[in-house]
């Protein structure tokens, strides 16, 4: 069973994560009132803010309409797959791909001997 399945069954509120560039670095305090903000890059000049998830819409049309707001887009963490049985099928396909290089590194140095 993943976490946001047993998630949905406690008394927590579901946040979502919006990215929020900026046209300025100096007003992402003022982001402050819409969320928190969890992580800020003043050389790339975005940050992400959570918010709660029934909110997501409304408060991304008010980041919009904010003059030193360049854009605003709704992180996709949701959507990435955290499953065990996921993670060991990408361990597994790794394991495989790096066996057929070395294999062919191998039949490769024999070649030139």
């Amino acid at each position: 069973m993943s976490i946001e399945k047993d998630l949905e069954h406690k008394n927590i509120n579901q946040r979502q994560s919006l990215i929020v560039y900026l046209k300025s670095v100096n007003n992402q305090y003022k982001l402050r009132r819409y969320g928190d903000i969890v992580y800020f890059s003043k050389k790339c000049a975005y940050c992400i803010l959570y918010v709660n998830q029934k909110d997501v819409d409304e408060i991304r049309e008010e980041l919009n309409a904010l003059d030193f707001v360049d854009q605003v887009t709704k992180s996709s963490w949701d959507q990435i797959d955290l499953s065990s049985d996921h993670i060991e099928k990408q361990i597994s396909d790794l394991a495989v791909q790096a066996e057929k290089k070395l294999q062919e590194t191998q039949e490769d140095m024999e070649q030139l001997l």
